[in-house]
């Protein structure tokens, strides 16, 4: 909801792929879906007509007669009460169906004004106070909804008089009256609401996209493109946000300016970090050349939004100047035969192509729900891309672990460890190339030679364990074997297994272990 009638419905890369392409489709689907009429209950216009216009007092209490030389005729949409004091008299023209029904009636004033309604020549309310300058201009809020009596309103034309002003903000719209409406009391946000809750869903995506970039470049994985993505994320966000807050908090009408402003630079910031990633992503350009291009963009996005009319307008060229350099570039990475960049190429044309289709209405729905789509895409393809480069280090840390444990094993033929037994007062030193296997035997530990002996020594196998070299690995809470003595690993129906040692002997495997053991003993392999 901007500044003009046309936005109340019913109101007179990571690498790209072809999921671009459904994404754009997905969002002409949601804008034909939802962009229906936002007014589903019954409202009637003022006569969409010429109307009576006179200059307007402080200290006027009733309308004029609107014979004075100084009133004059406007069409409607023409209607301006910035920078200025006015009466306006408009017809209401209302059939027998529209008085029927319970409940009472409302006349609805949407505009970026302050305004004091009469009906048939009774008051009915204020909306703010109207005032011949800034200091005696009370503003009103930018959708007011007035209460209307039953013997105010009849059946054939009713004579609406408003008295107007708007003095406060700074930016001089094209259509600062947006709508006259009667119809059933109601709140006006909860109609405007209506237009826009189909955008407010893809809210979350957009809060999901602006934490998982930016912790993703907090911990420096693909950090510029991460960075680039999260305040395109926080762009997309915030747009939405000010967007909507026309159907969520009945707001005075000064802050329209800001809004109007805000939703322009939001969609021009997610238009350039798009293009930015892009860059980053396609192009092996220094940051130089980089930078130099989104200035080209954003110096082009200057004279749009100087020349552009109303702030639909400013908003459409924003995204159309930044969708027509992604055009161009796309195009230019197609002749290079860059991966991907045909697929892009199609991507930016078929928004261009809804964009022109749809017009304003995209801005309201579709365009968030392609900007939350290409979000929700790139978080995919993001996370594909971090479970591979972990997987890869988990691969890289193994296959460094096979080298160490080739090395150690290697050492230990060529200059075998020794470790310190206590038994029955007696210190033995036992070289560790020539044990096969440790075995629990409740306070002692049971060692098994490659000559076939074994020993009973004072001590806990675990306490032991900690002194042996990499290429002992426990298997099971009694046993611990020398990988180099290992012939072979059988598993049996029940999940658990078996090694079979070089001196023919078998050491059982527990079942919760086995997977680890079998993972360990092909690290532990060593090279041919």
């Amino acid at each position: 909801m901007r500044e003009t009638t046309a936005n109340l419905p019913g109101m007179t890369a990571h690498r790209p792929t072809i999921l671009s392409a459904l994404i754009l489709i997905a969002a002409l689907v949601s804008t034909l879906a939802f962009g229906g009429d936002a007014l589903a209950q019954p409202q009637v216009h003022v006569a969409l007509e010429d109307v009576r216009v006179c200059p307007a007092r402080n200290d006027d209490t009733a309308p004029p007669d609107y014979t004075s030389p100084t009133c004059r005729s406007v069409p409607i949409r023409e209607l301006d009460p910035q920078g200025a004091h006015l009466w306006v008299r408009m017809r209401l023209p209302l059939a027998a169906e529209h008085l029927r029904g319970d409940g009472p009636f409302g006349l609805m004033v949407l505009g970026k004004m302050s305004s004091e309604v009469f009906i048939n020549g009774s008051l009915v309310g204020t909306n703010g106070q109207p005032g011949d300058d800034r200091r005696s201009e009370t503003p009103g809020r930018i959708d007011a909804s007035l209460f209307v009596p039953h013997t105010l309103v009849h059946q054939g034309n009713n004579i609406v008089d408003i008295r107007m002003s708007s003095h406060h903000g700074w930016l001089e719209l094209v259509s600062p009256v947006h709508a006259i409406l009667f119809g059933r009391f109601q709140d006006p946000t909860r109609i405007i609401i209506t237009a826009y809750w189909p955008s407010l869903i893809t809210f979350g995506v957009f809060l999901v996209s602006l934490v998982f970039f930016g912790v993703t470049a907090w911990r420096n994985e693909d950090r510029s493109q991460s960075a680039l993505l999260a305040a395109a994320a926080l762009f997309g966000g915030t747009e939405l946000l000010v967007e909507t807050a026309r159907g969520l908090v009945a707001y005075p009408y000064p802050f329209q300016d800001v809004r109007l402003i805000l939703i322009t630079l939001c969609a021009a910031g997610f238009g350039l970090c798009i293009l930015a990633y892009l860059l980053e992503r396609m192009t092996s350009l220094g940051w130089r050349s980089k930078l130099a291009r989104i200035l080209v963009v954003l110096t082009a996005l200057v004279p749009v939004v100087i020349l552009m009319p109303g702030f639909d307008g400013k908003t459409v060229g924003v995204l159309t100047s930044c969708a027509l350099a992604g055009l161009a570039w796309s195009a230019l990475w197609t002749f290079q035969r860059r991966k991907g960049a045909a697929v892009l190429l199609i991507a930016f044309a078929a928004f261009l192509l809804v964009l022109f289709q749809v017009g304003s209405y995209f801005l309201d729905v579709g365009y968030f729900y392609a900007a939350a789509g290409v979000l929700a895409f790139a978080m995919y393809q993001q996370a594909q891309s971090l479970v591979a480069e972990r997987r890869q280090r988990r691969l890289e840390a193994r296959r460094a672990l096979k080298l160490q444990t080739a090395l150690d094993q290697a050492r230990q033929k060529s200059a075998p460890a020794q470790i310190q037994l206590v038994s029955a007062g007696r210190v033995d030193y036992v070289s560790t190339d020539r044990i096969v296997q440790l075995k629990a035997a409740g306070d002692y530990v049971e060692l098994h030679f490659e000559d076939g002996r074994t020993s009973l020594y004072s001590g806990t196998l675990g306490g032991l364990e900690n002194e042996l070299p990499p290429a002992f690995l426990r298997v099971h809470r009694s046993h611990v074997v020398n990988t180099l003595f290992v012939s072979a690993l059988e598993r049996d129906a029940g999940g658990t297994g078996e090694l079979i040692l070089s001196n023919g002997a078998r050491v059982p495997v527990s079942r919760r272990i086995l997977p680890a053991v079998r993972s360990a003993l092909a690290d532990k392999r060593p090279p041919q």
